[in-house]
């Protein structure tokens, strides 16, 4: 009786073993499809509400009338934060034939630089690399590897977002390629002047609001850039 009785209720926890298991594979099988399904209820969201509006600008770079490279720049606006991507290339002879290619990249996040990256290139040999991401409240430079903390306050303006908008009561830009800010000053008539280093400057020519011009000037090399 009693080894019936044993044989009885080994059947009895077996099934019931089953049972729990197949109970614990349908929970893990409902937790994945949660997931599955919430991942995708955001990228539905994403698709339908944070759409982008895209504006691109491309202009010709200009020496003695004659276009020796372009500069093409992207914004992709979203709900909360805007994105530029710029491109250039300048093919020039000036005391020996030079190539210059240029990448750079800006991510403001509610108003704020968050990221910002350039890369360029003279006969294809790399002169500039370089990274600034803002962590925790503070600016950060990666460059050759290392990480080294920025003084910097916040970053409302660089110089990429002057190809877009005028600035008006605007008195600093950040300048990416030098890693810091750099004064602008209104010269009237929608003109502004920005002051970088060894006397280099730039004029920004605005007609309503619009960039319609950037002289850019140097010791030894002025061009012009005009849209395309």
């Amino acid at each position: 009786m009693i080894p019936a009785l044993i044989l009885y209720l080994f059947k009895k926890f077996r099934k019931m073993d089953i049972f729990i298991n197949s109970l614990l594979n349908f929970k893990k099988i409902a937790l994945k499809l949660k997931s599955v399904f919430f991942l995708l209820a955001i990228l539905a969201s994403l698709s339908f509400t944070d759409k982008s509006i895209n504006k691109a600008l491309t202009y010709n770079v200009v020496k003695n009338d004659k276009v020796i490279g372009t500069i093409e720049i992207n914004k992709n606006a979203f709900t909360d934060s805007t994105v530029y991507n710029l491109k250039s290339r300048i093919s020039a002879k000036f005391l020996f034939k030079f190539c210059v290619t240029g990448k750079e990249k800006s991510v403001f996040k509610n108003g704020v630089l968050v990221y910002s990256s350039v890369h360029r290139t003279l006969n294809n040999k790399t002169k500039v690399n370089h990274k600034i991401v803002l962590k925790n409240g503070q600016y950060n430079l990666l460059l050759g590897g290392e990480n080294i903390p920025s003084k910097i306050g916040s970053i409302n303006r660089n110089l990429i977002t002057l190809y877009f908008s005028e600035p008006i009561g605007v008195t600093a830009v950040f300048c990416d390629n030098l890693k810091k800010m750099v004064p602008i000053r209104p010269l009237g008539n929608g003109e502004y002047r920005v002051d970088f280093e060894d006397g280099k400057h730039n004029i920004f020519h605005y007609n309503n609001g619009t960039c319609v011009k950037v002289e850019a000037v140097s010791k030894f090399f002025n061009v012009v850039l005009i849209p395309a």
